[in-house]
């Protein structure tokens, strides 16, 4: 039978909008995952807000990352997955060794945003990837032969990863694999302690928004939760759009991960939503065809530097509303 998953009653003194984003993190995992089951029995609400906030792919890239939320609220993904599929590509999971010392490894964290390169057999480079934030990548469209896998760290340096499961063991993150068209070869790297921070490529943008009326008044922040669609873009494409979630009684939050070094416009356009639509895990590229109201929608650039990787980008705005 089909398990659902569900989200006991959080503990007294939790807040009305701490409940309703727990109740949406709880109904976006069911309908991406309804044949899973979790209970959590409490809730952090910045997870929540950003279980609400990811799409149904970025949740199941979660698969082997066990820091974090995932093992909390979908277990189902914590022991990392596994293909029986054939054909001609590699699968690369990386993932940091942590908790403990020498050979012991009570978790692993993916490490996302990792460069990872693939060499053939006389090692010269033939492709290049960044992995999911699951600490994930595949190579597809690849002959039958023998290669080798590294993972970079952002100084240019091959990372470090744990050579046995008996010893603490290390040395450069490479892997040789073979493609022999049977089933699909895992390059799996068990990146040393320290070793997703160094690796990781991307920047995290975070923020909020304060939203006045034409007359100067803040308007409610219940309510500009819903007036508006945070669109990210990049290179003329819309990468992601979310809304200004109301968490914080001091602003409305945005959140936007793994950015890669380039230039960034986030967009606040604003809509007018019938009281049906305001319901978990909406769909958000749909409410904005069918709502976007006629005024035009206000614009931040947003630049990512090679500096900024590794780090978190804050974004602050107050916007006028001029349907206000």
């Amino acid at each position: 039978m089909t398990r659902l998953a569900y989200l006991l009653v959080l503990a007294a003194g939790c807040s009305a909008a701490t409940d309703d984003l727990c109740d949406e993190a709880a109904a976006k995992i069911a309908t991406c995952f309804p044949d899973q089951g979790t209970v959590a029995p409490t809730c952090d609400p910045t997870f929540a807000a950003e279980i609400a906030s990811s799409s149904c792919d970025e949740l199941a890239a979660r698969d082997g990352k066990a820091d974090g939320f995932t093992c909390f609220w979908m277990p189902w993904l914590c022991s990392g997955g596994s293909s029986s599929s054939t054909g001609d590509k590699i699968e690369v999971s990386t993932e940091e060794c942590g908790g403990g010392p020498d050979a012991l490894c009570p978790y692993v964290t993916g490490a996302s945003c990792g460069l990872v390169t693939l060499h053939d057999d006389a090692g010269k480079e033939i492709s290049r990837g960044f992995t999911s934030g699951g600490g994930r990548f595949t190579f597809s469209g690849l002959p039958k032969g023998n290669y080798r896998v590294k993972v970079h760290e952002r100084s240019g340096s091959l990372a470090r990863m744990m050579l046995s499961d008996l010893s603490s063991e290390q040395g450069p993150a490479s892997i040789p694999i073979a493609v022999d068209g049977s089933d699909t070869p895992w390059a799996r790297f068990e990146l040393a302690s320290g070793a997703a921070d160094k690796v990781d490529q991307c920047a995290d943008l975070d923020g909020g928004v304060t939203v006045k009326d034409t007359a100067g008044k803040a308007v409610d922040r219940k309510v500009v939760e819903w007036d508006w669609i945070v669109e990210l873009e990049k290179a003329g494409e819309v990468v992601e759009r979310s809304r200004p979630l109301f968490i914080f009684p001091d602003k409305n939050v945005l959140g936007f991960r793994m950015l890669r070094p380039g230039s960034y416009i986030v967009r606040f356009v604003r809509v007018e939503l019938p009281e049906f639509e305001k319901k978990p895990n909406p769909d958000y590229d749909r409410l904005r065809d069918r709502y976007a109201a006629d005024v035009d929608p206000i614009e931040v650039e947003v630049t990512v530097t090679n500096a900024d990787r590794n780090k978190t980008i804050t974004v602050n705005r107050t916007i006028v509303d001029p349907l206000r």
